[in-house]
């Protein structure tokens, strides 16, 4: 028995270590490859912009991909709509990499590679929450905040295999030239994950859910109206400090300072040791204190934290702009290390994966992936250093407002 939760779990976690890991590589070499697929800009600053506007279009495809997994999930079985989600982004990443660039076919290249990233979007939302309720489904609830963290800090694995893979090819070769090879590594590690997850078994918590006549998805959403919208903010805000601190910098340090693109990308990979060391720590102190507690004082210190922390990025020298990237992380992953044990608690399980999957969805596309985009577009039109501040500051106060709003009254019990 114990063999078996053993494996469903390393299964949950390869797939999402691919979904952290196609996600993050992107971002990471955006200000390397946005001449290679839009050409050269005589304005720099234009050319970062129109390659960051290609992470929102996840608008277009996850929810829809959250969507037709999440009904997959809870009216067949969780590990079918995991199946299917990670042999898609396998597919779809290594597909990626074979893309043309605008030397060989002009304005096809970025419409090519916006499709491939919709796919990967469309793939991945069955992913990044599915991934998370399987596995703190077949764990017991006393100990979900806990287990949370470490899954958190083990998925986040992908993120930091991106950020050293890119440091490398930084370091021993042209990203320009090499960039097509860390596609392929990452579409590669899809194959363990879909050879252990075609023999996983889902927990009994679901099993006993599945009996339980199904309501059409509307009506679902309609029912746990107040859940979703307190999962949309929460998730917004996470996803907010992790873009900021590990993509939205990489390309905007260099243009208030000295340091490099290359400098940025180098502090990733510590940086990234930081939050996955962190992780577990948190989920130890939610599993003692209290999810919401730990939760809320997150959120509150990056409201506080958000304008002061920007103003002091202009000129700043590498210590002054890692320990800014540090207050950003902090909080971020003390709201994220018990995230998924806490959403989970909002929904009833079998409406549980379409609920927190579309939530999730519209969260991270709505509110966390504009953020390199929008945040950019502010410097652009005001010139005021300070100005990205505001967006952590808002996506903050609607987490505080998420949590003190549905925080505790919306909790359910399993059946």
């Amino acid at each position: 028995m114990r063999f078996f939760l053993f494996r469903n779990r390393i299964a949950a976690i390869l797939g999402n270590l691919l979904e952290h890991y196609d996600c993050a590589l992107f971002g990471f070499l955006t200000p390397f490859i946005a001449p290679l697929f839009f050409g050269e800009q005589k304005d720099p600053v234009l050319s970062l912009i129109l390659t960051y506007g290609i992470l929102p279009l996840g608008l277009l495809t996850r929810p829809l991909g959250s969507l037709c997994f999440g009904l997959i999930g809870d009216r067949f079985s969780r590990s079918s709509a995991l199946f299917y989600s990670l042999l898609g982004m396998g597919i779809t990443t290594i597909a990626i990499g074979f893309l043309p660039l605008y030397q060989d076919v002009g304005i096809w290249a970025p419409i090519f590679l916006s499709l491939g990233r919709m796919l990967q979007n469309f793939f991945s939302a069955g992913e990044s929450t599915g991934s998370a309720i399987f596995v703190l489904e077949h764990t017991d609830m006393s100990k979900r905040s806990l287990v949370n963290g470490f899954y958190s800090a083990l998925s986040l694995s992908g993120i930091l295999m991106a950020s050293g893979l890119v440091a490398l090819a930084s370091k021993y070769g042209s990203i320009e030239e090499n960039w097509r090879y860390l596609f392929w590594i990452g579409g590669s590690t899809a194959l363990l994950g879909v050879s252990l997850r075609w023999t996983s078994k889902d927990a009994p918590e679901f099993i006993s859910a599945i009996k339980i006549k199904k309501e059409k998805w509307i009506y679902v959403l309609k029912e746990c109206k107040e859940s979703f919208l307190s999962i949309i903010l929460a998730s917004g805000f996470s996803h907010i400090t992790y873009s900021l601190a590990f993509i939205f910098m990489n390309g905007y340090v260099p243009l208030i300072t000295s340091l490099s693109k290359e400098e940025m990308i180098k502090i990733n990979t510590p940086l990234l040791l930081i939050d996955m060391l962190l992780l577990p720590c948190f989920g130890y102190l939610a599993h003692r204190w209290g999810k919401e507690k730990i939760m809320l004082t997150a959120a509150l210190c990056s409201v506080g934290a958000a304008l002061p922390l920007f103003a002091l990025l202009e000129g700043g020298s590498l210590i002054k702009v890692v320990f800014v990237r540090l207050a950003i992380i902090v909080p971020g992953v003390a709201f994220s290390a018990s995230y998924h044990a806490w959403a989970i608690e909002k929904v009833l399980p079998q409406h549980r994966y379409l609920v927190l999957s579309l939530g999730n969805a519209l969260g991270s596309q709505c509110i966390g992936m504009p953020t390199s985009f929008i945040c950019l577009g502010l410097y652009r039109m005001f010139e005021w250093s300070f100005v990205p501040g505001f967006y952590l500051l808002f996506g903050a106060l609607g987490a505080s407002y998420a949590l003190l709003s549905f925080g505790v009254k919306q909790s359910v019990k399993s059946p």
